[in-house]
C-alpha cells in the first residue's frame, strides 16, 4: 500500500447502508409537521413536495453515480469538483464541508440523539440532561470511526437495519389501519389552496430530510470494486428511501388530518395507532436513527480535511494528510472535525441558541455546489471524452440538466425563504480563500 493511502475495506452492503443510514435520520420522523406548516396545511402540496424532492434526489443520484464510478477517490464531491473545475474550486468545496456543512450536521445529530433519548427515558429534556447524553454519543462515534474503522462500517450496517423498523411499522400500520377517509383533503377554513409557490416553499425542509446521500461518495477510494458498487449503492439506497418517505407521509395523513398532524407530529400518529407503550418503542427507534445518522456522517466527515491535505491544498498539509498505520484512518483530520463539531454542539448549551440553525444553513448552500456538479458532468464529458466510465447516466444529457435545474430551484427557494442563512453560508465559505495553499 502507498504511503498515506487508505485501502479498500467496505463492500456494497456498507456503502448502501451509508446512503440509507445518513439520509434516514431524524428528518423523516420530525419533518412531517414542519413541511405541512410550510405547505399551509395543504396535504397535496406536502405530498407533492416529498415526491418532487425525491425525484430531484434520484436524478441527482443517477448523475453523481457516473462521477462516483469514473472518479473513485476518497473525498466524493470534493474530488469531482476539483477534477472538473480545478484545484481552487475543489478546495472551496472541501472547505465548505470542513467548517460548515459536516460539523453543523454532526452537531445537530448529536444534540437530537440526546434530546430524543431524554424523551425515551422519560426524563426532563433540560439542557444538562441533553448534554449528558449527546456529548458521550458524540465522543463515541468519533472513537469508533477513528480507532475501529471496520467497526464503524459494521455499526452502520447494523443500525440501518434496526432503524427502519419503526419507519416501516408506522408506514404499514398507518396505511392499513388509518381511519382518516380523506387524507388529501384540505381542512375547511384552515388549509390554503394548492399553489406551486407553496410546493417550492416546502421543498427546502423536504431536502433536509433527503440530504446526505452524496457523503457516501466520500469513501469511494475505500469501497471494494467501486466502479460497480458505488452507483448501485446510490441508486438502490435512494430508491428505497423515496418509497419509504412518500409512503410514510401518506400513512401519517391517513392516521391524522393535516391540521392535527402538524400539531401532534409522528408522536400523535403513533399514539393513535399503537398506544403509549409502542410509542415509547418508536422513540427508541428514533434514538437509534439519530445515532446511526450521526455515525454515518462522522464516518464520512473525518476524511474531508484529509482529502484536501493529501492534495496539498490545506494548512499544515503534511500534518492532516497523515494516515495512522495502526488504525488505517486519518486520525489528525478526524480530530480537526471533532473539534469544530464539538464547538457547534456546545454552542446551544452555552449561548441558548437554537441548534436547528446548524441544520438550516447547510441545506441552503449545499445544493448550490450540487448544481455546479451536475453541470460539471456535461463539462467533463467534453473535457475528458476518453475517461473510463463504467457507468453512464441514462438519457444523457436530459437527466443531468434536470438535476441541475432542480438544484438551482432549491438554491433560489432557500435564498428567497432564508436569505440570512444563505448570506451567512456565503461569508463562511469565502473566509476559506486566504487559507488556500496552491501547489508549486
Amino acid at each position: 500500500m502507498k504511503k498515506n493511502q487508505l485501502e479498500p475495506k467496505y463492500g456494497l452492503s456498507v456503502a448502501t447502508a451509508m446512503v440509507i443510514g445518513i439520509v434516514v435520520g431524524i428528518g423523516i420522523f420530525f419533518k412531517a409537521e414542519a413541511i405541512l406548516k410550510a405547505s399551509s396545511l395543504n396535504p397535496k402540496v406536502a405530498i407533492l413536495a416529498w415526491v418532487l424532492g425525491g425525484a430531484i434526489t434520484i436524478l441527482a443520484g443517477l448523475t453523481a453515480a457516473e462521477l462516483g464510478a469514473a472518479i473513485p477517490e476518497t473525498g466524493g464531491l470534493v474530488a469531482y469538483i476539483r477534477r472538473i473545475y480545478g484545484d481552487f474550486a475543489g478546495f472551496m468545496t472541501g472547505w465548505m464541508h470542513v467548517v460548515l456543512y459536516l460539523p453543523g450536521l454532526v452537531a445537530v445529530l448529536a444534540y437530537y440523539t440526546g434530546f430524543f433519548a431524554t424523551i425515551f427515558l422519560e426524563i426532563e429534556s433540560s439542557p444538562i440532561n441533553i448534554a449528558m447524553i449527546s456529548v458521550p454519543a458524540f465522543l463515541s462515534v468519533f472513537a469508533i470511526n477513528l480507532f475501529m474503522a471496520k467497526s464503524g462500517g459494521r455499526l452502520q450496517t447494523l443500525i440501518t437495519a434496526v432503524k427502519i423498523i419503526p419507519l416501516v411499522g408506522l408506514l404499514v400500520f398507518g396505511l392499513l389501519n388509518g381511519t382518516n377517509p380523506t387524507p388529501f383533503n384540505v381542512v375547511q377554513g384552515i388549509g390554503a389552496p394548492f399553489s406551486m409557490s407553496l410546493v417550492f416553499a416546502a421543498l427546502v425542509p423536504v431536502m433536509f430530510a433527503y440530504d446526505g446521500w452524496m457523503l457516501a461518495c466520500s469513501i469511494g477510494g475505500e469501497i471494494k470494486n467501486p466502479t460497480k458498487n458505488l452507483p448501485k449503492a446510490i441508486i438502490f439506497g435512494l430508491g428505497l428511501i423515496i418509497i419509504l418517505y412518500v409512503g410514510l407521509n401518506v400513512a401519517l395523513l391517513k392516521t391524522l388530518p393535516a391540521n392535527l398532524l402538524a400539531e401532534q407530529g409522528t408522536v400523535g400518529a403513533a399514539n393513535l395507532l399503537f398506544g403509549p407503550i409502542a410509542t415509547k418503542a418508536i422513540f427508541g427507534g428514533i434514538v437509534i436513527s439519530a445515532y446511526g445518522t450521526l455515525n454515518g456522517l462522522t464516518l464520512a466527515a473525518i476524511r474531508f480535511s484529509y482529502t484536501l491535505a493529501i492534495e496539498g491544498h490545506f494548512p499544515m498539509k503534511n500534518h492532516f494528510s497523515e494516515v495512522s498505520k495502526k488504525f488505517d484512518t486519518p486520525l489528525k483530520s478526524g480530530f480537526l472535525i471533532m473539534v469544530i463539531s464539538g464547538l457547534y454542539l456546545l454552542a446551544p448549551f452555552v449561548t441558548g441558541m437554537n441548534i436547528d440553525v446548524f441544520a438550516d444553513i447547510p441545506v441552503a448552500i449545499i445544493w448550490t455546489f450540487y448544481s455546479f456538479l451536475f453541470i460539471g458532468l456535461i463539462i467533463l464529458r467534453k473535457k475528458e471524452p476518453n475517461l473510463v466510465r463504467p457507468y453512464k447516466v441514462p438519457l444523457y444529457p436530459i437527466i443531468p440538466i434536470l438535476a441541475a435545474i432542480g438544484g438551482i430551484g432549491i438554491t433560489i427557494s432557500a435564498t428567497v425563504n432564508r436569505p440570512y442563512y444563505m448570506l451567512y453560508s456565503i461569508i463562511i465559505v469565502l473566509l476559506g480563500i486566504p487559507f488556500y495553499k496552491k501547489n508549486k
